[in-house]
């Protein structure tokens, strides 16, 4: 399982409806956005306009898409369950990165 693939496992609990971008590619935005510095909405929202062509070619997006805005960062950040982010990305990175013991 690649970490992408362990990000899709997320729940989403959003309403059909309201859904403008998928759960992965947000979660994705956050975890590169922040391994890189930008923390916070707005600078998530700066981290997807200077490597845009990047994102889009890394993960085949649609040339013209509208990546999240801040408000949407923040509503993501503030109703995600932590936990189950947590054991995904334990299981993916003992599965990719095993630890030998010394």
């Amino acid at each position: 399982m690649n970490l992408i693939e362990a990000i899709i496992a997320v729940p989403d609990h959003r309403h059909p409806r309201g859904i403008r971008h998928p759960l992965w590619l947000i979660l994705t935005i956050i975890l590169l956005g922040s391994c890189t510095g930008y923390w916070g909405y707005k600078p998530l929202v700066n981290f997807t306009k200077n490597p845009r062509a990047t994102l889009i070619k890394l993960f085949n997006l649609p040339p013209d898409i509208r990546f999240p805005s801040d408000s949407t960062f923040r509503n993501i950040i503030h109703s995600l369950d932590f936990e189950v982010i947590a054991v995904l990305f334990n299981v993916w990175s003992q599965q990719t990165l095993p630890i030998n013991p010394l």
